[in-house]
């Protein structure tokens, strides 16, 4: 039986196309421009400044105290 055809996107950062597994996706369905890697690369859990950006663009809402 044949392996199911994996869909590959484009990072427009590092400029790699990989399979659809190294994106994250958006509520309507989509996948996100830059892979995950790409996208949490300057990502500092404790310093809201360096991830609201990206809740902002996935549409989820940050919440300080959770």
């Amino acid at each position: 039986m044949p392996d199911k055809v994996k869909t590959r996107y484009y990072c427009e950062k590092c400029g790699k196309t990989m399979d659809e597994n190294q994106f994250f996706t958006y509520k309507d369905g989509s996948k996100t421009e830059l892979c995950k890697k790409c996208l949490t690369m300057h990502i500092d859990n404790f310093d809201p400044d360096t991830f609201l950006w990206l809740l902002e663009k996935m549409d989820v809402p940050y919440i300080p105290t959770e």
